[in-house]
């Protein structure tokens, strides 16, 4: 592995390219810098080898760097002149602090009014016109801890192009989702992807549900005659959510119908009102659905399907008490601004607001702390008092069984705060509170004290001259049981981008060398850094220092240990670097140390879940997918392989092989590909390496979504996997292979889902005799869509179907196909009586025919679909 690669001119092309575009910087539309990946696009240079000379001209201070996801990078003597200012440095922990060093020349805009006062990140959003993408998301209490994962989704679905993905928010009643839908839309808003005066319509579905005709009427309009008493056309929600976002709330109480009636809204821009039969109206809609149920029982699959960004907002209960603090807090100033009155809350008040079960969870806390509130207000009023005080004994009768509970979870909250230092907070309703005086981020402390530890103990273990083997053992059995004991994966808060008071800890100069360096080898590691590793071993090399500069730093020289693995070469290039900016002599074994310490944290965080790679042909159609199913997920599991146009097959195989290897945990991998002889690729790993592998083609970016998410299903094997990937896309291809039992499969997928049934007719000879059929159509792309759609009809009526079936399906929708493209449908004779007579059938037939219809953008009459479930009808009576 070439981990650094010298390039003067490349590192030349690469700081003209930033400077350019820097000089285009527009913060009031959003654009706040460029990543590695948006100049490697523009230069046609690998965004490895652009990375690496963005950070070389970082460390020669010609550009700037601003942390984050992505991390983005401006020319920095082009910014100073545009704004008229100097920067005093040239790396940012965020676009707040840049825009911040900037102030001197927002001031100066003629929008701005400063009136003298203090200037706050928060301030400039909300006075001047300078627009920050993540800022609607700050005041979400959680936003970068257990909230995260969810804000980036949010992000991301509203950023998506054209016109962002359709989302829908799970969790339980009260966790804030109609919140969270909310700020998605002022984020839009913020952000351009929707105009100033976009509107936002609510619809709550169960206020109708148990009138299922007037849910839909309320929602999609209808018109007159409709039903009775609709006297007058009259439009839905639909037609005033235009262009903008439509929230539905309790989606699961929307019928079945309803649900259906989205399809053409979701799929095609398009809706029908109640008792329309023929007119289409248009209609650009962002959806964001919300629901308390399972949506596996509760939503149509067809439906579901079609929403590719699924939010789960935890309960109260899985969130840090750190940030439950924040909510109490938060809601006990928002009283104490309705009653204008000071308030002060007793430390054991806070204390049983913390721990007490609140199965209503964010909702219930709220209205819970309103209801305290009241009542102290209420008996300040009655004694004539200016102060409210909130103290255990007024609520002991509410809270009593909690009281009681409230020493058993003492330690709980001491590990976590010291709020017993403390014996009351005061909110003044007209000021800003600020939570320091009571808020310990004791996440540094304890969490960084252990990395620093396992650092310590490597450092010992390898004094003691024991084996690496040894020693990697030790460390990770150390982390495993630290984790497993103490850290509760979904309620675990990670280090806030805190620079402040990172700085009062750790020497910032060491910091931000051990974060850039961590930044310029990330692709070089096989798991994520997060922010405790970083701070964990800034403390390590800080304590290094010390200790050589003093001689006390002593080492055993004869150990053994791997000089070519991985961990190896990136800790020696981190010594070097650390060497570099901090202008000390590190001794090699340090390198070792490190090496041990990266090792063992690659092993406590690596997850035995299915493999999933993505090879496609092209600059970066595999990598695009990839990307976007990892960032709407919250997770970096599907992997990716370009295969340029001008690369041979032997090269990207041996590639594929090489990446499956690396990323099997011993469950198999499922490869996902388009076309070509990358299907063929999956027996051959398979036959080389052993590992289990399965292939699906035609691969598509909401297959990769839907692959990804249930390959890190528990208890989820291969043959699963491939089966739902090719049920939730049917139309995408139909060609599958699965190495680990192929003959298993072939029989469960002849035997449940008849995939392959076709192939009893000669394939090549039938795609011929229908081409010869058409003028206009895709023969073989409609060839493969009707397929699946036979399939999924068999398979749902629990029928066989043989080649006669077959052919006649095949060659009568191929005609169909053809004559609805050409607008020349076929009236069916009785059409009514086929309808109401076989109307759970013609419904079938109907849904099974959209992803035709999505496919070729048409919509294909009733009356055609009659002559399909009348051909399907004549077979069920057939074999039965």
């Amino acid at each position: 592995m070439d981990l650094i690669t010298k390039g003067g001119n490349r590192k030349e092309r690469v700081y003209l390219c930033l400077k350019d575009l820097t000089k285009s910087i527009n913060f009031d539309m959003g654009v706040l810098g460029f990543d590695s990946m948006y100049i490697s696009n523009l230069l046609n240079i690998h965004r490895t080898g652009v990375s690496r000379e963005l950070n070389n001209l970082v460390r020669e201070n010609r550009i700037i760097k601003v942390m984050g996801k992505p991390v983005l990078y401006l020319e920095k003597k082009c910014l100073e002149e545009i704004y008229d200012t100097n920067l005093y440095k040239n790396i940012f922990p965020n676009i707040n602090s840049l825009i911040m060093s900037l102030d001197n020349n927002f001031l100066k805009q003629p929008n701005f009014d400063n009136k003298n006062e203090d200037i706050t990140p928060k301030s400039i959003e909300s006075d001047s016109d300078i627009i920050n993408k993540d800022a609607i998301f700050n005041d979400i209490i959680g936003g970068n801890d257990s909230l995260k994962k969810q804000v980036d989704q949010a992000k991301a679905a509203i950023l998506y192009p054209p016109n962002g993905l359709h989302t829908l928010i799970l969790g339980p009643t009260g966790v804030g989702k109609t919140t969270f839908a909310e700020i998605m839309y002022k984020y839009a808003i913020h952000v351009g992807t929707l105009s100033q005066n976009a509107p936002y319509i609510l619809f709550n579905c169960a206020d109708y549900a148990g009138n299922p005709q007037l849910l839909l009427s309320h929602l999609f309009g209808h018109v007159k005659g409709a039903f009775t008493g609709a006297d007058k056309d009259k439009k839905g929600l639909v037609d005033l959510a235009n262009g903008g976002i439509l929230f539905l709330d309790e989606v699961h109480r929307l019928p079945s119908e309803g649900q259906e009636m989205l399809f053409s809204l979701i799929d095609r821009g398009s809706f029908r009102r109640l008792g329309e039969s023929e007119s289409n109206h248009k209609a650009n809609i962002l959806i964001i659905a919300a629901t308390t149920e399972d949506v596996n029982t509760s939503i149509l699959k067809t439906f579901l399907r079609r929403i590719p960004c699924i939010i789960t907002l935890p309960s109260l209960s899985e969130r840090s008490l750190n940030e439950r603090l924040k909510l109490i807090l938060d809601f006990f100033t928002v009283e104490a601004k309705k009653i204008k009155l000071p308030l002060t809350i007793s430390a054991e008040v806070i204390k049983l607001l913390l721990i007490y079960d609140c199965p209503g969870n964010i909702g219930q806390l709220k209205n819970d702390i309103k209801l305290i509130s009241a009542n102290a207000f209420a008996e300040t009023v009655i004694n004539n008092g200016n102060h409210v005080f909130i103290d255990l004994p007024q609520i002991s009768s509410r809270f009593k069984d909690i009281i009681l509970a409230l020493d058993n979870k003492r330690d709980d909250l001491n590990s976590n705060f010291v709020i017993n230092a403390i014996s009351e907070v005061t909110i003044n309703g007209n000021e800003d509170n600020r939570l320091e005086n009571i808020l310990l981020d004791s996440s540094y402390k304890t969490e960084g004290d252990f990395y620093e530890n396992i650092l310590k103990k490597s450092r010992e273990y390898f004094i003691e001259g024991k084996s690496v083997d040894l020693i990697k053992s030790e460390i990770a059995f150390e982390i495993e049981k630290y984790f497993s004991k103490n850290v509760d994966r979904k309620k675990h808060k990670y280090i806030e981008d805190n620079e402040e008071v990172l700085s009062k800890i750790v020497s910032k100069d060491i910091l931000d060398s051990i974060e850039d360096i961590f930044e310029e080898f990330k692709e070089y590691l096989e798991f994520e850094i997060d922010k405790k590793i970083v701070y964990s071993l800034a403390l390590h090399v800080e304590t290094l220092i010390a200790k050589i500069k003093s001689g006390s730093q002593k080492y055993n020289y004869n150990i053994e240990f791997d000089n070519s693995s991985n961990e190896y070469i990136i800790s020696q290039r981190i010594k070097e670097r650390l060497e570099e900016r901090l202008n000390i002599v590190i001794p090699n074994e340090e390198a070792i140390i490190i090496s041990m310490f990266l090792a063992a944290v690659k092993e406590t965080k690596k997850e035995d879940y299915i493999g999933v790679l993505v090879v496609a042909h092209g600059e970066s159609t595999a990598t695009s997918m990839a990307n976007v199913a990892n960032r709407l997920l919250g997770v970096n599991h599907a992997k990716a392989i370009d295969m340029s146009l001008e690369e041979s097959v032997q090269s990207t195989f041996e590639k594929v092989l090489e990446k499956v290897k690396e990323i099997d945990n011993g469950r198999g991998v499922l490869l996902l590909v388009d076309m070509g002889s990358l299907t063929t690729f999956s027996q051959m790993i398979t036959d080389s390496t052993g590992i289990i592998t399965g292939v699906v083609k035609m691969v598509s970016t909401p297959m990769v979504i839907e692959a990804t998410r249930k390959a890190m299903l528990p208890n989820m094997n291969l043959n699963i996997l491939i089966k739902e990937v090719i049920s939730m896309s049917q139309y995408i291809g139909k060609s599958v292979s699965n190495y680990e039992n192929k003959n298993e499969l072939e029989v469960n997928t002849e035997k449940n889902y008849c995939y392959n049934s076709i192939l009893c007719v000669n394939e090549e000879r039938f795609l011929e005799a229908l081409e010869q059929t058409t003028t206009f159509l895709n023969t073989k792309k409609a060839y493969e869509l009707l397929n699946n759609i036979l399939n999924n009809i068999t398979v749902k009526l629990s029928i066989i179907h043989n080649d006669g079936l077959t052919v006649k399906f095949l060659f009568h929708c191929i005609s169909m196909l053809e004559r609805v493209i050409k607008n020349g449908a076929l009236e069916y004779k009785n059409f009514r009586k086929i309808k109401n007579d076989k109307i759970d059938l013609f419904e079938l037939v109907k849904t099974s025919f959209q992803p035709v219809e999505n496919s070729f953008g048409i919509t294909i009459p009733d009356s055609e679909l009659a002559y399909i479930v009348e051909l399907i009808d004549i077979h069920i009576d057939e074999v039965r």
